[in-house]
């Protein structure tokens, strides 16, 4: 039996249940449980620029090691742009875990 019958037969089982469900004469559903995923709590103040010079490096250098666009690095530390919650996440990782990371840019 190849894939695409089987997955049609389910669709149409599926299907079929759905309409039982729906006229009442099934009561009972499919649960599935999904376990929860707790949300990284990454802190809002993360500042590039100490970020940068707690490395002791320039901009340039910061920039082309962890593979930031020197023009947008230059914008975070002036505050005319911020991060956003996924830079912020990258930043607080290169903060506290920098070699590693650089380690796995380089791989």
């Amino acid at each position: 039996m190849s894939m695409e019958f089987d997955m049609g037969k389910r669709l149409i089982e599926s299907m079929r249940e759905a309409v039982e469900f729906a006229k009442g004469e099934r009561n009972e559903s499919k649960v599935t449980k999904h376990r929860s995923i707790k949300a990284v709590s990454i802190p809002d103040s993360i500042n590039p620029k100490e970020v940068r010079l707690a490395l002791n490096m320039t901009q340039e250098e910061f920039a082309a090691r962890f593979g930031f666009n020197l023009h947008t690095l230059r914008n975070w530390e002036h505050n005319r742009r911020h991060p956003d919650r996924a830079v912020l996440a990258y930043l607080y990782a290169i903060s506290k875990h920098p070699q590693e990371i650089e380690s796995s840019l380089r791989d």
